[in-house]
């Protein structure tokens, strides 16, 4: 069996043509080949068609099936042959000269040079292999991939990744995500199964009286997360005699449509909201006392601390006021409404982004327990409406699976909260629950498909706690600033270079590569399969020779033979044809936890008692202190009645953004306009920036004692005094590169988020939401933005 470097070389002579091999074909006289017309694709932000000319992707259209539109596909040309493109392998030239022993504090500072891909190939093994026969395999790093590749099933490149390094040994690796850590780890411990789990839509519109989205808002992420029938849910509570509430401290976009009523609240109280809450319902006697009584554990402990016997302090609306900035009629009034209507509460993870971060969910459980209200239809409570199809009648289609990576050798693992923690304090150890985690010493970390400069909290200590690293690898299409800041830079394709199979609501989808890999761009399996032939197990990672196109048709193989609705086509013919298979929407009439409110004894929580535990006896056994055995009001880290607040008097909210995906899209310049004098818009209540001087359209500076950012203020007050919105995702774009503590020039809110504490020492969740700042109108030269400049 010829190996993939004799395979490429034969190619390249002309001894093997594209004709000779039937997979190659195919995908040579498919989409690839299209030179004027329409070619299906699904990219990070869902599937759409790509419209080609003269072989160049030239526009858009989008899919019938998904109905609403999304601008942000727009932008796709513009990502595609964007200027930030990585063009070729790159290496920094210090490492290039004196590979470990080289001056970590140049990384960052665009000294790259280019080399050919058969000396980066060479290089990269170089360096596994030395850090595995020195340290072992645990002082390998496999880096966090993000939603590059969420909506692929082939070409996954965190599975990619890990599969490559399990066949040559293993790697440390991490647990968790950034996204909703804190209300999993709580939520599979004291109620149901997971965030994910939520009633169809249908029997919300038909049964429910009040909504409301408490630290969510779901016109945005749905729509960025490719959901667009999940988005059409929310959309159709419009015009109906559904009232909703809307509890957040920005005036969002879900609010301002539905017309609803805004509760501003200040960051980091919602416990505390929740709370003032319960106390009027218990108090004023509307709690469903059967259903704590029959379908919940520890409910007269939680009352007790609810009435002030535990602590000394009643959680009186009053209380509550005083906390949460919002009124104590108010807090009552919602009360009284959740209790006299059919109420479903759908929040978002904006709320356990925060220092303990799994408070907020285990009180609106709680809350939901004392309505009365789970398992009925248009009723209960929810973590998943605003996300991906959350809410969306599942269809009765056969799940696509996906490349696996199988197991790894190395048992190492640590929370990915504590990413940059691990690579500053070897040694170190972290509870976690009823365990302790001993950090390891890393030495190489190799990162595909993602950007962990724009991801993680405090930039600054991120750059310091890279260099700790002896070797940093990223394989990236463009030049992100994780990919500036590293040693080795493989240039891999983007998601509309390459073969997938896509599922996405009840569509399934014939990716085909729209255009070839650019510049001197590989597809990722490519890339992986070149470094597996090098250690020897090449045939293991492709599982015998498969392509991509190979792994495309046996995952859709598999999936047409578990097809009970709908009679999928052999895979040639839904390759070749148009593409799209449609399946029938589900009936809709799922009401989540409606098995449970029947018979909790039939039908039991994973918990230690079997029902919902307002009270945790597992928690209260493990006597966590930042995480006690019910939900309970704790003073967060940083907020504005910290010391600090007289200095950093405002409260940051770094909300998702509606124009790009994290920050995905922010290096496609129709996705820009929004942007004022090239920096991200940063929203200020017009009281705040009246004290500051502050004009609309002004270049601002905010800072703490973390970092800098420069951003452009709008000034509104869709958000509540002493509170500023800045979007995360702005591309890190350091005034001095290299440099930590440099002034970022492009309005990256990560400069300015806490990396520690952790939530708490229960789930070991990031607290990005918890974190104060001052704003002050800027007064020197205004920089260039260079974020999206090529290196």
């Amino acid at each position: 069996m010829l190996n993939r470097r004799q395979f490429v070389n034969l190619m390249a002579s002309g001894a093997i043509s594209a004709t000779m091999l039937p997979h190659l074909a195919r995908a040579a006289s498919g989409a690839g080949g299209v030179t004027d017309g329409r070619v299906i694709a699904n990219t990070c932000l869902g599937p759409l068609w790509l419209v080609k000319k003269d072989g160049k992707v030239v526009g858009v259209e989008m899919l019938k099936q998904l109905g609403q539109p999304d601008p942000l596909l727009e932008a796709m040309p513009d990502r595609l042959y964007s200027r930030s493109r990585v063009k070729a392998p790159m290496v920094r030239a210090d490492f290039l000269k004196n590979r470990e022993k080289s001056d970590r504090t140049l990384r960052g500072t665009g000294d790259f040079v280019e080399v050919s891909w058969d000396d980066a190939i060479k290089l990269v093994v170089d360096e596994i292999t030395r850090v595995k026969d020195t340290y072992g395999n645990v002082a390998l790093h496999r880096g966090k991939s993000s939603w590059a590749s969420n909506h692929a099933h082939v070409h996954k490149t965190e599975a990619m990744n890990q599969r490559f390094f399990n066949l040559v040994g293993g790697c440390t690796a991490f647990f968790g995500n950034y996204s909703n850590q804190a209300v999993n780890e709580i939520i599979t411990g004291i109620a149901w199964g997971g965030t994910m789990t939520a009633s169809d839509w249908p029997g919300i519109h038909k049964n429910a009286e009040m909504v409301v989205a408490w630290g969510a808002n779901p016109l945005v992420t749905t729509r960025i997360l490719s959901a667009r029938k999940s988005t059409k849910g929310w959309l159709d509570l419009k015009g109906t005699d559904i009232e909703t509430v809307v509890i957040d401290p920005l005036h969002n976009d879900t609010a301002k449509y539905l017309g609803s009523q805004w509760v501003p609240i200040a960051p980091n109280t919602d416990v505390a909201l929740a709370l003032g809450i319960m106390h009027t319902l218990l108090t004023e006697d509307l709690y469903d006392k059967e259903f704590v009584q029959s379908h919940a554990f520890g409910f007269d402990d939680f009352a007790a601390y609810l009435k002030g016997t535990e602590d000394g302090t009643e959680k009186t609306a009053a209380w509550a006021a005083d906390i949460t900035g919002i009124p104590a009629e108010t807090i009552q009034d919602l009360a009284r409404k959740m209790a006299s209507k059919r109420t479903f509460i759908a929040s978002g993870w904006s709320t356990q982004r925060q220092h303990h971060g799994e408070q907020t969910p285990w009180a609106l459980i709680a809350l939901g327990c004392m309505l009365g209200q789970i398992g009925l239809p248009g009723g209960g409570v929810s973590f998943g409406m605003h996300y991906a199809d959350g809410g969306y009648p599942k269809p009765d289609m056969p799940v696509i699976g996906g490349m696996s990576p199988g197991k790894n050798p190395v048992d190492v693992t640590f929370p990915i909260a504590a990413f940059a923690d691990v690579f500053l304090n070897p040694g170190k150890e972290l509870p976690y629950k009823d365990r302790t985690f001993k950090y390891p010493e890393l030495r190489l970390s190799y990162t595909s498909g993602g950007n962990q400069y724009t991801h993680h909290q405090d930039t600054n200590r991120l750059i310091e706690a890279y260099r700790k690293l002896e070797t940093v690898i990223v394989q990236e299409p463009w030049w992100t600033p994780t990919a500036r800041f590293a040693d080795i830079v493989l240039p891999a394709a983007s998601d509309l270079e390459r073969n997938d199979v896509g599922q996405v609501a009840n569509l399934v989808l014939a990716c085909r590569q729209v255009v070839a890999p650019q510049h001197k761009s590989r597809p990722d399996y490519e890339i992986f399969t070149e470094l597996a032939s090098h250690f020897g197990v090449e045939d293991q990672y492709t599982d015998g020779g498969k392509t991509d196109t190979d792994w495309a048709k046996e995952l859709y193989e598999d999936a047409r033979g578990r097809s009970k609705t709908v009679e999928m086509p052999e895979f040639d013919e839904f390759w070749n044809g148009e593409g799209i298979i449609e399946f029938p929407e589900g009936k809709g009439d799922f009401t989540m936890l409606a098995d449970y409110r029947e018979d909790p004894l039939l039908n039991p929580m994973g918990t230690a008692t079997g029902l919902i535990e307002i009270t945790s006896p597992y928690l209260k056994k493990m006597n966590i202190p930042d995480c006690p055995a019910h939900p309970t009001w704790m003073e967060p880290v940083e907020w504005r009645r910290s010391k600090e607040a007289a200095d950093y008097p405002l409260q940051l909210v770094s909300a998702h953004p509606p124009h790009r995906l994290h920050s995905q899209m922010d290096n496609a310049h129709d996705t820009t306009n929004y942007k004022i004098n090239d920096r991200e818009p940063m929203m200020i209540n017009s009281t705040d920036a009246a004290d500051r001087g502050i004009a609309d359209g002004d270049v601002v500076r905010v800072f703490n004692g973390r970092g800098q950012t420069l951003a452009a203020a709008v000034i509104s007050d869709d958000i509540s005094v002493g509170s500023v919105v800045l979007h995360e995702g702005a591309w890190y774009d350091p005034a001095e590169p290299g440099k930590t503590g440099s002034l970022d020039k492009e309005g990256s809110p990560n400069i300015l988020t806490r990396d520690l504490p952790l939530s708490s020492g229960y789930g070991q969740a990031t607290i990005a939401e918890t974190a104060i700042v001052q704003v002050e109108k800027y007064s020197g030269e205004v920089p260039k933005v260079t974020a999206y400049d090529g290196v």
